[in-house]
């Protein structure tokens, strides 16, 4: 017979697999559909604001990539550069995503954003990209701006503050390229 301790244990344990199956449900991402290793991490990581990329929005398209977090002073000048070049190149295929690696995560993110007009989604980062456990590797200067071309693979890495004009050519000439397929 089972002592009322035991099973009121195993009880206490079904309940809390339970309930962590149910939370886990609404706080996974969705399936990656990209092969992509720096595709599939975005859309590992979750959107200040809620969800999650999905993988349709970064098909076929240039993807520039900014690590940035708001005690950076570069970082605040450079992330609305990069809404000025989004906003400019976006019909052409280009996606802005900002990676915000702050360890306090979407309290600080959300003001920072809305204070610089951040319209492009911004991922909060996890300990995982933060120590260098991802495709990213060790992201160790910010800003650091990656630019991956419409086939997945990153076609140009900086690293600092890029100067106004550096970007833009290297973007433009990504974006030349035909999508895959």
């Amino acid at each position: 017979m089972r002592s009322p301790r035991r099973h009121a244990a195993g009880a206490i344990l079904a309940l809390g697999l339970w309930v962590a199956a149910c939370a886990g449900q609404s706080a996974k991402p969705p399936p990656k559909v990209d092969a992509s290793p720096y595709l599939a991490e975005l859309q590992r990581l979750p959107v200040l604001g809620g969800g999650w990329i999905d993988g349709s929005q970064l098909a076929g398209k240039v993807v520039v990539v900014q690590f940035l977090a708001t005690w950076c002073f570069p970082c605040i000048a450079t992330a609305p550069r990069l809404q000025e070049i989004y906003d400019r190149n976006q019909a052409r295929g280009l996606m802005a995503i900002g990676v915000g690696m702050d360890l306090e995560g979407p309290q600080v993110l959300r003001p920072f954003a809305d204070q610089l007009g951040l319209r492009f989604p911004v991922l909060v980062a996890d300990d995982a990209l933060r120590n260098g456990q991802t495709a990213f590797g060790k992201v160790g200067l910010l800003p650091t701006t990656l630019i991956i071309g419409r086939d997945g693979r990153v076609v140009s890495v900086y690293a600092g503050v890029a100067e106004q004009g550096t970007l833009e050519p290297l973007i433009d000439e990504a974006l030349r390229k035909s999508p895959p397929g």
